[in-house]
């Protein structure tokens, strides 16, 4: 005991006599103890750094006192970026404060900001936390990708795929909100596009879209400023309109039927688009939606139908127009054809009602080939058979077009079978002799001939004798064998010079 207390046995206090090491250690039974938790302690410490350096974020340190600094410097990827921030004044003073509020109420935060990084916006998280050594450490990560995924499935949910505007479910989910609120100066819009389905029974569902599409932008760039633009059905269109008066509802709209005229007078338009709409306006109080869209909804149906049969018949005589622009057939080919025929007619002695149809049919029989694709109809060399099936299904369409019009509505049957053969091998319908009606008759002759004695894009005229004589030896395959007689004699007399 005395020896322990004797100032000249008095053991130097160093590193190695505290942890065990030398004859002057302290505690020389603790020595490998020491030793396996200082060799812990250096596996850890391994550890952390392997763990730091593979954490993709980025990993900022403060002490508190203002001074930021990375703790993982080494990560390549992020440099750029780490150097763009720390460069960004306004980002590191939001940041300061931040760790200025984790310090004091010693919980973690959340924070987030947005930079123009490589030309194009980036998204970033930022989680601040304290440690129990007043230590803050600093995580930043790159929400970018997620961010966008994120919008993309917002706007799987809420967005139309194909006009790119708002959807019904979001429309309906925006009524939702405001209604029975007590609210001034709100306006349900209802738009509808006239005709598309008879767009998309003669043109297709393709030329259908694109008429939605070129709807939608119109919409769009007269009501996207006042309000929140929707497609709540096929052919239809919503606007909720808030803090508006009815007089700029009706300037709007005024606007959007200039646009829509000066978008039909363009050259390539193969047809005109026309909106029915109609509006319901709450002035003030409590509003019910459901009431405001239904008042809309009626507005736009006797608006729609003031006007449906005038857009119709436009829609007809504007598809046959496109025709002339788009078919080899020419205004000279169906005057040929009419001349023709009306001169058989008359052979045939058909009542003046029979000839009148004869010389509609000669204009209009191919008016469904506005539905064919021109890479069919134009095409120089032989159809091949799935090209054959679209073709023929030109009568299909062009009756459908022919029933929608009050002026072609009495010939749309024969529209229907002007490609019908005296044997029974024509199409759609397979008819055969007599079934097929007389007009239909007149026709192939006079189309097949005129077809064959001028130029066709798949091959050039022939001569007015070869034409007759390949008449002549279809009939009773293709033709009437008995107006074919007739046909001659006529033909003959109009080669005849005169």
């Amino acid at each position: 005991m005395d020896e322990y207390c004797n100032p000249k046995n008095k053991k130097e206090i160093t590193r190695e006599s505290i942890i065990g090491l030398g004859e002057n250690s302290f505690k020389k039974n603790y020595y490998s103890e020491l030793q396996t938790k200082l060799l812990d302690l250096e596996r850890i410490n391994s550890r952390t750094r392997a763990l730091i350096a593979t954490i993709p974020d980025i990993l900022l340190i403060s002490n508190g006192k203002g001074q930021i600094t990375p703790l993982n410097p080494s990560l390549k990827t992020t440099a750029f970026v780490l150097l763009e921030i720390m460069r960004n004044q306004i980002l590191m003073s939001d940041l300061k404060q931040v760790i200025e509020l984790v310090m004091h109420t010693r919980v973690l935060s959340d924070y987030y900001f947005s930079m123009p990084f490589q030309e194009s916006l980036h998204y970033f998280e930022v989680r601040v936390q304290i440690s129990s050594f007043d230590e803050v450490l600093i995580m930043i990560r790159d929400m970018t990708e997620r961010v966008i995924m994120e919008k993309k499935l917002r706007d799987l949910v809420d967005k139309d795929t194909l006009t790119h505007i708002n959807n019904r479910r979001f429309f309906e989910a925006e009524l939702a909100k405001i209604n029975n609120w007590n609210i001034k100066n709100l306006t349900i819009l209802l738009l509808d596009i006239d005709g598309l389905k008879f767009v998309n029974d003669t043109l297709g569902h393709l030329m259908g879209d694109q008429v939605i599409v070129s709807a939608s932008q119109v919409i769009s760039s007269c009501f996207q400023s006042m309000g929140i633009v929707s497609r709540v059905g096929g052919d239809e269109f919503a606007v909720i309109v808030k803090n508006q008066l009815p007089e700029n509802i009706e300037a709007a709209l005024e606007k959007m039927n200039e646009h829509l005229k000066c978008l039909n007078e363009l050259p390539d338009a193969t047809f005109k688009i026309s909106l029915s709409y109609g509006y319901s306006y709450h002035a003030v109080g409590l509003v019910s939606t459901d009431f405001l869209f239904q008042e809309a909804d009626n507005n736009m149906y006797q608006n729609k139908l003031l006007k449906e049969s005038s857009t119709r018949n436009n829609l007809v005589k504007t598809l046959m127009k496109a025709l002339e622009a788009k078919d080899y057939v020419t205004e000279g080919h169906t005057n040929r054809m009419g001349t023709l025929a009306t001169l058989i007619a008359q052979a045939l002695r058909l009542p003046q009602n029979v000839m009148d149809r004869i010389q509609l049919l000669t204009k209009f029989h191919d008016i469904g080939k506005v539905g064919i694709p021109d890479s069919i109809l134009k095409k120089p060399g032989s159809l091949t058979p799935d090209e054959w099936k679209v073709m023929k299904t030109h009568c299909a369409i062009g009756e459908r077009i022919a029933n929608e019009s009050s002026e072609l509505s009495e010939i749309s049957h024969l529209i229907l079978k002007h490609q019908e053969k005296w044997d029974g091998s024509g199409y759609p319908l397979g008819l055969a002799g007599e079934d097929i009606p007389i007009e239909c008759r007149v026709l192939a002759i006079v189309d097949s001939y005129d077809a064959m004695t001028n130029d066709r894009p798949y091959r050039a005229a022939l001569a007015p004798e070869i034409a007759i004589n390949e008449i002549i030896s279809c009939a009773e395959s293709q033709f009437d064998p008995g107006m074919v007689k007739i046909f001659c004699k006529v033909i003959e007399q109009h080669l005849r010079p005169q």
